[in-house]
């Protein structure tokens, strides 16, 4: 690469903001000062190992990037490695370790909008609607490529399998779900079974590259399995949002359900209900693609037999899982601030 796409690869980092992303004031504002200097830390270093010599590329990259999300992904990843070393500065590894996982994680959300032909993304336009599918496609997968790249470039080879893995498991997930929305026959078994391939695996693999970037090998599996209960709760309460959340005009925005996706609160409700109403409602699912008139009476019945509990109780009980686990590690202040993490999973408002 010569001189000049570097310089303009520089001048294009300087522009972004460092810090956590929208939402994660009151997150934050819990942990230790060396986890929120290490956050701020990383997002210099992600910035700057993330343009290309593409004008364009960089482009739709910083876009992605001004719209970054909570980064509890890489909140995992250094309170995972405080809490296992406590003694212990977070290294270079930690750093590209966590870079590799966010990465993944963007392209992963990238393509799924692609997937889902969705036109929103965190308040703003999708990539795909700003620009193009195939542009959006194309980003994602330099994404993905650049990750594998970090894993490379600082000799990371034990982290391969633990990088590799959550994307095979997202890959199988989403074809999984993309099944069940043309069949529309979702089982609570099913739906955690998604849901722990698309979004909890990665959580996982962020605590487990924590723990090992820190040199507590020993403590890579049990942080692993703490992180994928973090993620099924935090899935669970974003499944609990669509039924939730309302637009302009206070008319529930339900794009699960548009885009036929059954989640818990639907399956639990739909459980209850006798043959009859549960085809008239799958019927009101199919429908709401093309006529959206139907979310409301998908919404309505869900919060009439219970669903949105019944998902908040099933989130809380894999919340104590993980803090029952956390219980176990020696006591510090990252410790403590996994424990709130734990809890924001499912006491969050966004």
């Amino acid at each position: 690469m010569d001189s000049i796409h570097i310089q303009t690869i520089k001048e294009k980092a300087k522009g972004l903001e460092a810090g956590p992303g929208k939402g994660s004031p009151n997150l934050y504002s819990s942990f230790p000062k060396e986890i929120r200097d290490a956050l701020t830390k990383f997002e210099t270093f992600f910035r700057e190992n993330l343009f290309s010599s593409s004008p364009l590329l960089n482009e739709v990259l910083k876009y992605i990037f001004d719209r970054r999300g909570k980064r509890i992904r890489p909140a995992c990843v250094f309170l995972s490695a405080m809490a296992s070393a406590p003694s212990k500065p977070f290294n270079d590894l930690t750093f590209a370790g966590t870079a590799a996982i966010e990465m993944v994680h963007t392209a992963s959300i990238v393509h799924d909008d692609v997937i889902d032909r969705s036109d929103l993304r965190r308040g703003g336009k999708s990539v795909n609607a700003e620009w193009t599918s195939r542009i959006a496609v194309l980003a994602g997968d330099y994404l993905m490529a650049k990750a594998l790249m970090l894993i490379t470039e600082y000799r990371m080879f034990d982290f391969m399998y633990i990088m590799s893995r959550p994307i095979v498991e997202m890959s199988v997930g989403e074809m999984i779900q993309i099944e069940k929305s043309i069949a529309m026959d979702t089982t609570e078994e099913i739906y955690f079974e998604i849901i722990r391939k698309k979004t909890a695996v990665l959580i996982g693999a962020s605590m487990e590259v924590g723990a090992k970037s820190s040199g507590a090998v020993h403590l890579a599996a049990t942080m692993s399995e703490i992180g994928e209960n973090i993620g099924m709760a935090f899935q669970i309460k974003d499944d609990i949002f669509d039924y939730e959340k309302t637009n302009l005009l206070g008319k529930p925005t339900g794009n699960d359900v548009v885009e036929n996706k059954i989640t818990l609160p639907l399956i639990y409700a739909l459980k209850q209900a006798g043959g009859k109403k549960q085809k008239e409602i799958l019927k009101c699912v199919k429908q709401s693609s093309t006529d959206r008139k139907y979310i409301s009476t998908v919404r309505d019945f869900v919060l009439e037999n219970n669903g949105l509990a019944y998902a908040a109780s099933v989130a809380e009980k894999y919340v104590e899982q993980a803090i029952s686990m956390i219980s176990n590690l020696d006591d510090s202040p990252a410790k403590q601030a996994l424990i709130s993490l734990s809890h924001y999973t499912i006491k969050r408002h966004e």
